[in-house]
């Protein structure tokens, strides 16, 4: 009687999983989450912002995980360490000038390099090689075939959402552009990629624009060692091997 009802409760729970995972797999298979675009604002609407040579720059990290999870589908910042720096562009002189992601770098104090932020530098990999070893741990733990079937379904998943997530870096991305109009603008996402807190130790955000006219550049730098300690509070510290 108990061993009828034993097989009886488990078949049930076995039925209800087999469900939750096919809802999983033909869920992640539709379309992918629509994700808002960046509303603009003003300039010195933004906290952090330099006007020089005509030209105005703000910047906005991205640190909070509501906006991260809005934005870019996942919290970049807890989950990778990738903070994303808004960066906006204003042309205010009757000229034209050009960003160039060549000249957005991250540099410390003697304005060394830490890192180059290309248009695309985010190491969103992870998010599948890190997901796909617990996944493939917890079918291991559940065994047989419905463990198999599960952890097929949940990596299906995550494949998904990785790609998901490229996807979006790249649409929202910081690209080369030139601005000829006054008062035009241009903005986009620049990917610090932190392997721990310490990187923004003395360190700044600099952003060279170039006037095409006269070829000169004017340089922003924006210190980001005020981010330390917020930063250091929301991403996994971790240590290279």
């Amino acid at each position: 009687m108990f061993f009828t009802h034993y097989m009886q409760y488990s078949s049930s729970f076995i039925a209800k999983i087999l469900l939750i995972s096919v809802m999983l797999y033909l869920g992640s298979t539709g379309c992918a989450k629509s994700l808002p675009e960046i509303t603009v604002q003003n300039i010195s609407k933004y906290k952090t912002f330099q006007n020089k040579n005509g030209v105005s720059v703000a910047i906005d990290p991205f640190i909070e995980e509501k906006r991260l999870d809005n934005f870019f589908g996942t919290d970049l910042l807890y989950d990778f360490g990738i903070l994303p720096v808004h960066i906006i562009i204003e042309n205010n002189i009757n000229q034209p000038i050009l960003i160039e992601g060549e000249n957005i770098l991250l540099v410390d104090a003697k304005n060394e390099i830490i890192q180059k932020l290309s248009v695309y530098s985010a190491p969103v990999e992870k998010l599948g090689s890190e997901g796909g070893a617990a996944i493939g741990m917890a079918g291991f733990l559940m065994g047989g075939y419905l463990g198999m079937f599960i952890s097929s379904s949940i990596y299906h998943q995550s494949v998904i959402k990785s790609e998901n997530v490229e996807s979006n870096l790249k649409i929202k991305a910081l690209y080369d552009k030139s601005i000829y109009n006054k008062l035009e603008l241009h903005h986009g996402f620049v990917y610090l990629v932190l392997v721990d807190s310490t990187i923004l130790d003395n360190a700044n955000l600099q952003i060279k624009v170039k006037n095409i006219k006269t070829e000169a550049l004017t340089t922003f730098d924006f210190n980001m060692a005020s981010l330390k300690k917020e930063v250091k509070r929301r991403i996994k510290e971790t240590k290279n091997d």
